[in-house]
């Protein structure tokens, strides 16, 4: 019963799924990418979490790259952000050229 209890108060529900986690809140950035290259475009797109019960958004590099007309990217980076576990996100941005 103990373990019950410790694993419904103590797991969070919404996550960003990867690196570091905090209990109350979580706001991470990783570099995931980088060329070193200058670059004249920015883009960023985030997916969403509510309880991990509904999740939404479109974070491909797809999607990036249409939205902003890159081709060829030079850097790649990803936000997380979680608060008590009701509310996640995770962004990525990407940086390049046409």
């Amino acid at each position: 019963m103990l373990l019950i209890f410790f694993q419904l108060t103590l797991v969070s529900c919404a996550n960003p799924g990867f690196g570091p986690k905090g209990l109350l809140f979580t706001k991470t950035k990783i570099g995931v990418y980088g060329t070193g290259e200058p670059s004249k475009r920015r883009v960023t797109s985030c997916v969403h979490s509510i309880l991990g019960l509904v999740s939404f958004g479109d974070a491909s590099f797809e999607f990036l790259k249409s939205r902003s007309k890159i081709q060829t990217v030079t850097e790649t980076n990803w936000t997380t952000l979680a608060i008590l576990g009701m509310y996640a996100n995770l962004c990525v941005e990407i940086s390049g050229n046409e």
